[in-house]
């Protein structure tokens, strides 16, 4: 998996750019699938996984609907 993207330093602000690099990596998903792939996982424990990561976000959508209400 190749990802390349590309951020600008303006007015030598690198703080900030810093910044964008790391919202971007995150939004793409780089660092947590660099971690998946940096060890072997059993297909039983990914399974597991992410069957967990599902009843997270279903609930995270539940409340977020119900709040919506």
């Amino acid at each position: 998996m190749s990802i390349n993207y590309t951020i600008i330093v303006q007015n030598n602000d690198v703080e900030r750019a810093i910044k964008k690099m790391k919202t971007k990596a995150t939004k793409l998903g780089i660092l947590k699938a660099f971690r998946e792939k940096s060890r072997y996982e059993k297909p039983s424990d990914k399974r597991i996984r992410k069957h967990k990561e599902c009843v997270i976000n279903s609930k995270i959508k539940k409340r977020k609907r119900e709040k919506n209400l």
